[in-house]
């Protein structure tokens, strides 16, 4: 009986230390300064010192606004599709009406945005704390 009480505090010990990992879509909530982006035909980088230019994104769980030197560009609405990319096997799009999906990755912080098309650019954003 001993043992299986300590069975139980173990468990639940555990189960409240457990962190539920948001899903892909909830975790691009949120506002996304751009760091850099790579590619088209000759793999060239661009940031915004060499561009002389900010571009934030703000993403929320439908609307897409992005902003160049605080200026606001474009707000478009978005879905998130499973699609086969470019880049080998399906991936999580961003999908918006006339426009070309861009598949994404999540990683702590960083945002990764790839233009799913033949020398496009890959862009990396940094989440605004």
């Amino acid at each position: 009986m001993k043992n299986f009480a300590y069975i139980i505090l173990l468990f639940v010990l555990f189960s409240c230390g457990a962190k539920i990992e948001p899903s892909y879509e909830n975790s691009l909530n949120g506002k996304w300064n751009w760091v850099s982006s790579t590619g088209g035909f000759i793999g060239k980088k661009i940031t915004p010192e060499s561009e002389n230019k900010t571009i934030t994104l703000e993403i929320s769980d439908s609307v897409i606004k992005k902003y160049e030197n605080g200026n606001l560009l474009s707000k478009k609405m978005y879905s998130i599709q499973t699609q086969n990319s470019i880049y080998g096997n399906d991936r999580k799009m961003i999908v918006i009406e006339d426009m070309p999906s861009q598949s994404f990755e999540v990683k702590g912080n960083t945002l990764y945005l790839n233009d799913e098309c033949h020398d496009c650019y890959q862009s990396e954003y940094v989440r605004v704390k």
